[in-house]
């Protein structure tokens, strides 16, 4: 039912421009000069020196960027860490303690997919995706989020399932701050960011559950977010409200590069997944995770 991604990236050549102006040859110039001596004898050398800036406003520039570049990174760090307890965590995340090494193994291939599919195109927003509640999709993320890190690429969880919250549950872990209060302004995106241990990827929670979810989506002030936090990381991925009961997904769907689609075997009807996918472009369906499926 879904579909990977097949995508060429295209390239434009750009000609070169000549910094030199192109001058008319001097008629009272000696015959045995080249054209080159024309053009340099035309030049003025002492209007481009002065025209150029002085070498104090390149540094205060350069100054500048670099703070303006230690401003964002403050901004973006993750200023809280959490050692994730086995005992805690939901036993379903097999991937973070490989107590189900054949179901690991899936996740790690899932990784492999997507990174191959990010070589090819821009993939690094991805929306996980369903029906219904109940299939397994943020166990998925979850999962994928960690074979991913174990890849040692930089990985950031959104938790926009801003109904029904579950990141922080499954995880077994705590935060004062999450999403609802970075995009308030409450709170700065690295500080309403979590680092899980020993597993390196990030989370910027949902604490609980928000009335206005696409209020807080369509907020000019997530996109602000997302391009403040986008530098630092390789792969974003967004857990998301249930497609046929939310309709604010859509919202998220605009805000990603690509969907994954979590189908929990003999749970989603062919119905289901049709009235699912109808807010989505065919072409942004990076493909179908069969969720629990035993042979």
């Amino acid at each position: 039912m879904g579909k990977v991604y097949e995508a060429l990236s295209k390239s434009e050549a750009e000609r070169s421009q000549s910094y030199l102006p192109a001058l008319e040859p001097n008629a009272e110039s000696s015959p045995g000069r080249k054209e080159s001596d024309h053009n340099l004898e035309g030049f003025d050398f002492i209007d481009y020196s002065l025209s150029a800036p002085p070498a104090s406003e390149v540094e205060r520039i350069e100054q500048e960027l670099a703070t303006a570049s230690k401003k964002r990174q403050w901004l973006a760090e993750p200023s809280h860490e959490a050692t994730l307890d086995l005992a805690r965590i939901d036993p379903h995340l097999v991937a973070f303690y490989d107590s189900d090494l054949r179901a690991s193994e899936q996740y790690d291939k899932l990784a492999v997919s997507l990174m191959t599919g990010a070589a090819m195109r821009p993939l690094k927003r991805v929306l996980i995706a369903s029906a219904e509640h109940g299939e397994g999709r943020t166990c998925v993320l979850l999962n994928l989020a960690c074979a991913l890190a174990r890849a040692k690429k930089r990985v950031l969880v959104i938790d926009a399932d801003l109904y029904r919250p579950s990141v922080m549950r499954l995880l077994g872990i705590e935060s004062e701050a999450g999403l609802a209060e970075a995009i308030s302004g409450a709170r700065s995106p690295g500080e309403a960011t979590i680092k899980v241990l020993p597993h390196g990827f990030s989370v910027l929670p949902a604490r609980e559950r928000v009335d206005n979810p696409a209020e807080l989506l369509a907020s000019p002030a997530l996109a602000e977010i997302l391009e403040t936090l986008e530098p630092d990381y390789d792969f974003i991925l967004f857990d998301s409200s249930p497609l046929t009961t939310s309709a604010h997904s859509s919202l998220l769907a605009r805000l990603t590069d690509t969907t994954l689609l979590v189908i929990r075997a003999g749970k989603t009807s062919s119905m289901q997944m049709a009235k699912a996918i109808t807010p989505l472009k065919e072409d942004s369906i990076f493909g179908v995770v069969l969720n629990r499926f035993v042979q």
